[in-house]
């Protein structure tokens, strides 16, 4: 059996699914890990396997959040 891939590595399928840990491994804090779960429950929709506790996003679903939520030129941060 293979080692689970690494955060940065899920990144790329964009089929996968992250979790509160993975989010972590990319940098993220806590509070920042809880926003983008509420953000992806209130849009996309979380995945949650009955039997478990741990919740997950899919890589696409944060991929999506992090394009919305990251400010260009092209765009006036709100305040």
């Amino acid at each position: 059996m293979s080692a689970r891939p690494s955060a940065v590595e899920l990144l790329g399928r964009p089929g996968a699914l992250l979790n509160r840990s993975d989010l972590a491994e990319l940098g993220l804090t806590r509070t920042q890990v809880d926003a983008v779960f509420r953000e992806i429950a209130r849009t996309e929709g979380i995945v949650n396997f009955p039997g478990t506790r741990r919740p997950s996003v899919r890589v696409a679903d944060y991929l999506a959040l992090l394009d919305r939520c990251t400010y260009r030129d092209d765009r006036v941060r709100p305040t």
